[in-house]
């Protein structure tokens, strides 16, 4: 014999369950790879952080007008999720006004979250406004500073430290 195959005799009914277990596996294969092709991928979400001082120069006390040349940025690159940036109140413990200190000697200002200087940058407390960075986006938002004019300060190096903190 020659090109001869070995055929086992499979009964009709035993062939179909066969068949069928068969199709069954492959449906549920189908199904399986269907499901993992329409499941959305899932990242946690995360954001970074960046800052630059506000440095606000010379202040003159015989000035008639604020110091407003203060200005800095936070930086804030969030994926998956926006973030709230807040500014801590720094040393003096309280959004309404700040306070910059050379040894014993304290110069009042303030951080702002626009140039017309209206609105306190803190974390939403004492009269204070936290700002909204984008989702999947890098944002530099500016600090606004001012030292209002009429202070009677000695002559020094004023400093604070402010935190800024974005929560998603």
């Amino acid at each position: 014999m020659t090109g001869s195959s070995v055929g086992l005799d499979v009964p009709p009914a035993a062939r179909r369950q066969r068949a069928m277990r068969v199709l069954r596996r492959a449906m549920l294969c189908t199904a399986a790879a269907g499901l993992a092709a329409i499941a959305p991928a899932v990242h946690a979400a995360n954001c970074s952080i960046a800052t630059t001082s506000v440095a606000f120069g010379t202040y003159d006390v015989f000035a008639a007008s604020p110091n407003d040349s203060g200005t800095g940025t936070v930086t804030v690159d969030c994926k998956g999720s926006s973030g709230e940036v807040t500014l801590s109140t720094g040393q003096s413990g309280v959004y309404a006004s700040r306070k910059m200190t050379s040894g014993a000697n304290a110069l009042s200002y303030n951080l702002y979250t626009s140039a017309a200087r209206s609105t306190i940058w803190g974390d939403g407390t004492g009269g204070s406004s936290s700002i909204t960075a984008g989702k999947n986006a890098t944002t530099t938002l500016t600090v606004y500073g001012r030292i209002p004019a009429g202070q009677d300060a000695a002559a020094g190096t004023y400093t604070d430290s402010v935190t800024a903190t974005v929560t998603f």
